[in-house]
């Protein structure tokens, strides 16, 4: 038999060096085929093409097994002479004796190790702080000016502290500008402006970007021109009208700080106008699919879910509820955890369904993770998909669960629970699922089941306005059962549905008082309604400014006079452009802009 130019060798690395395979001289046809099972693993070939250079066909089903995958480092690295610190990790090693499967990590800058089993990592004899980076030692955070590093647990309670630990000077150019900033930052720590570490680190990012705009044209603060802000928009123009917001604000307050002309620099109009979105929320029938599935889960992630769920608390605030929120009063049972956000406590009752879920965890919290522990809830990992419904591989760890939706256990769990569930909306459609979602979907349910009072008050919100506008907007069936003078959807300035209250009571007594047909022949015509007082005479009276303006009102019944008008505009703009005519150019491109900025919004509510 003619030998091979390259015989089917492979080479494994074990625990005693390199291992060498002729599968050709040493394979007996002992192994079977882990396709289909049987024994007819015979051919051996070799690819360019794979990672995996060598593989075996099995002469039955005619699948290929590779035989050269890389071996993990787990294998080849494996310590056996070391313990893992985790005392959650409760498996023993290869060899037996040892309590977890720790093995090199990394080596540089410093070896680090980890543990196979509970994955977590740490540093040769610092034992469980080496890994736990949050039980640090308070006395690192002493406050220096002149540092370029700032701990905030000097300032802040250091449960708040859990997400945003310390702030970086160092990437603030120029030098004058740096220490300008580190007074303003400061000053904002000692006044208390701000309940959240991370509203100074938003501040600071501000002012550090505004800085890389200046760093090589400014020589100190007085040369600041209004030059440098049109290039700092310039420079953050993709961002969203929110966050450009956020950014003129920070940059606003610290000129103000630093007694700058505030008119000259920053002019009202670079704020670009706040479009608050429409509520998101999950809807019945997504929130009976979840609970109906929850007991495929692992149990304290559905307890957390459903505790999250029950309180509409915000995510931060679940994940460092602590174990004693079960409180009474006056024979009454609350569920009171801190509000990170408004810095304040609240409470909420709780029924005698909740508070045997609460107990339950409280108890499961003790047992795994010990009497000392002070929350809930606490983290998971690692969460792999292949493994739902009972995700063997996932270990507690005596740490909050994160608050950041791709990094909390809960939502992973929850996500892929509707996935594999094939749990869809009532559009048909899979809905998305964040760890905000229950908050406003919470409210939503007590809206609609006891009033906008009753969630003003369940989820803490000092104005009712603010319940109304970001979390429980009236249904379609609560509209329905309005008795008003006309049942027609109007729309507000942000080209959002229109709350009722907001309209002025001339208005909801006589409509006909408020309505706009103003035909001007041939074409001029103005349809809607008008919240102005129609006795008083209009400061912009002249067409089509009507449809730009901020009282006018847009509604559903007069849609097919709309959609005409809109054809009818944008014909106009080619006939004119094609004959020059640039005036009438202009009247028609401004009133398609000012209804381009509605209309696509009120064919939604329209439709339904």
């Amino acid at each position: 038999m003619n030998k091979r130019k390259h015989p089917p060798i492979s080479v494994h690395p074990t625990l005693h060096g390199n291992l060498e395979i002729n599968w050709e001289e040493d394979y007996d046809g002992s192994f079977r085929c882990p396709k289909c099972n049987s024994d007819q693993l015979w051919f051996f070939q070799r690819t360019k093409k794979s990672r995996c250079k060598l593989y075996a066909r099995c002469k039955d089903c005619e699948k290929d097994t590779y035989l050269t995958c890389p071996t993990g480092q787990h294998i080849f690295r494996y310590q056996p002479g070391l313990s893992c610190p985790n005392p959650l990790c409760k498996k023993v090693g290869a060899n037996g004796i040892t309590k977890g499967w720790v093995y090199i990590y990394t080596e540089e800058p410093e070896t680090r190790y980890k543990c196979h089993y509970c994955k977590v990592n740490f540093l040769l004899g610092k034992g469980i702080t080496g890994w736990l980076s949050k039980q640090q030692d308070n006395q690192k955070y002493k406050f220096d000016f002149e540092d370029d590093i700032w701990y905030l647990e000097y300032f802040y309670d250091k449960k708040k502290c859990s997400q945003y630990q310390s702030i970086n000077f160092l990437k603030i150019e120029p030098f004058w500008y740096r220490e300008k900033a580190k007074s303003y930052i400061l000053f904002l720590l000692k006044s208390k402006r701000y309940s959240s570490p991370k509203s100074i680190g938003t501040q600071l990012t501000s002012i550090r970007q505004f800085g890389q705009i200046i760093n090589n044209t400014t020589k100190n603060i007085a040369n600041i021109k209004r030059r440098d802000i049109l290039c700092f928009l310039d420079a953050h123009n993709q961002k969203t009208p929110q966050g450009l917001r956020q950014k003129l604000s920070a940059l606003r307050d610290f000129f103000e700080w630093l007694e700058l002309d505030i008119q000259k620099l920053i002019h009202r109009r670079d704020f670009p106008k706040n479009i608050v979105n429409e509520p998101d929320w999950l809807d019945e029938k997504v929130r009976i699919a979840i609970k109906e599935n929850l007991n495929k889960i692992p149990i304290p992630i559905a307890r957390q879910y459903q505790i999250q769920e029950y309180t509409a608390a915000r995510p931060i605030d679940v994940c460092l509820m602590t174990i004693d929120c079960l409180v009474e009063n006056n024979g009454k049972w609350y569920i009171r955890f801190y509000q990170n956000k408004v810095d304040r406590w609240h409470q909420i009752p709780a029924n005698r369904e909740i508070r045997r879920i609460i107990e339950e965890q409280q108890k499961w919290i003790k047992q795994t993770i010990g009497e000392d522990y002070p929350y809930l809830f606490c983290h998971f990992r690692p969460i792999i998909r292949s493994t739902y419904p009972e995700f063997g591989a996932m270990k507690p760890l005596p740490e909050p669960p994160s608050s950041r939706s791709g990094a909390n256990p809960m939502v992973k769990i929850i996500c892929i629970l509707i996935e594999k569930e094939k749990i869809l909306d009532t559009n048909g459609l899979k809905p998305k699922f964040i760890s905000k979602i229950t908050r406003p979907s919470r409210t939503q349910e007590i809206r609609v089941k006891h009033g906008i009072k009753a969630a003003q008050l369940y989820a803490d919100h000092l104005s009712i306005q603010t319940t109304f506008q970001h979390y429980a907007p009236p249904t379609r069936e609560q509209i329905a059962e309005v008795d008003l003078p006309f049942q027609e959807l109007l729309m507000n300035p942000n080209n959002k549905f229109l709350p009722w209250q907001s309209l002025p009571e001339s208005l909801l007594k006589n409509p006909k008082a408020h309505e706009l047909d103003l035909e001007i022949a041939p074409r001029l015509v103005v349809y809607g309604h008008c919240t102005l007082d129609p006795k008083t005479p209009c400061p912009v009276n002249l067409y089509p400014k009507c449809y730009g303006c901020s009282s006018f009102r847009p509604s559903t019944g007069k849609l097919p006079l709309y959609e005409r008008q809109y054809h009818g505009e944008q014909q106009r703009l080619t006939d004119a452009e094609k004959a020059g005519a640039e005036l009438a150019s202009e009247e028609a491109k401004a009133t398609i802009e000012a209804m381009n900025k509605w209309l696509p919004e009120l064919r939604r509510l329209a439709d339904g």
